[in-house]
């Protein structure tokens, strides 16, 4: 809500500032943009942060790159988890349409480290570290408002979706049973890690362009 707040009191100060450039002029005069980032309304899992470097092509297109992370504990699905990690590496092109709206567009690579409470599953892993860890590649698509005040930038991403179209469970727990049915059980819920996708309903940037 803090973020929020502050969000919306920039935007009214903005509003009131006049511009020696509109953003779009300032993006035609200007090569390389530093950015972090915070994603206070994502899911499944909240609070995701990070950073981005956009270089400027045009007053059209941006392509950048970016790396978020989020982390906390969680019980999900049928995993009773002791720690839970989740980081995203982009690649991503952003198309502006007029001064700030523009369309995003491009590739993710999540990662996952999930750290488990063996006694879920009945049986003792002791000295052994018991994890998960699992990737899946993802179609990026974000709709959002970029503007320049000066040398500062500020964005608002409305709508941010992180589609899997694959992946994959690296390092399984059920690695350390020998019973069938317990590996089963646990392979099934791992594989949720390889197609959950992301959505944010507001993700938020601020930075500098050079």
């Amino acid at each position: 809500m803090f973020h929020i707040r502050l969000l919306t009191l920039i935007l009214m100060v903005l509003s009131l500032t006049s511009h020696a450039q509109s953003s779009r002029e300032f993006r035609a005069n200007h090569l390389v943009g530093l950015d972090l980032v915070l994603s206070p309304a994502s899911l499944p899992f909240p609070g995701s942060r990070g950073a981005a470097v956009n270089f400027n092509l045009s007053p059209n297109w941006q392509v950048g790159v970016d790396y978020m992370s989020t982390g906390f504990e969680v019980n999900f699905s049928k995993l009773n988890l002791a720690g839970f990690n989740e980081k995203n590496v982009g690649i991503k092109a952003r198309r502006f349409f007029g001064n700030s709206f523009n369309f995003t567009f491009g590739y993710v690579r999540r990662t996952n480290e999930v750290y488990l409470d063996p006694n879920v599953y009945g049986f003792s892993v002791s000295d052994v570290q018991f994890r998960t860890e699992a990737h899946a590649n993802m179609l990026h698509l974000a709709l959002a408002n970029h503007w320049q005040i000066n040398n500062w930038s500020l964005a608002l991403n409305w709508l941010t979706m992180n589609l899997p179209l694959g992946g994959k469970v690296t390092q399984s727990a059920a690695d350390q049973t020998d019973d069938a049915d317990y590996k089963e059980d646990i392979r099934k819920a791992e594989n949720v890690l390889t197609w959950y996708p992301n959505v944010a309903a507001l993700t938020l940037s601020a930075g500098y362009m050079f």
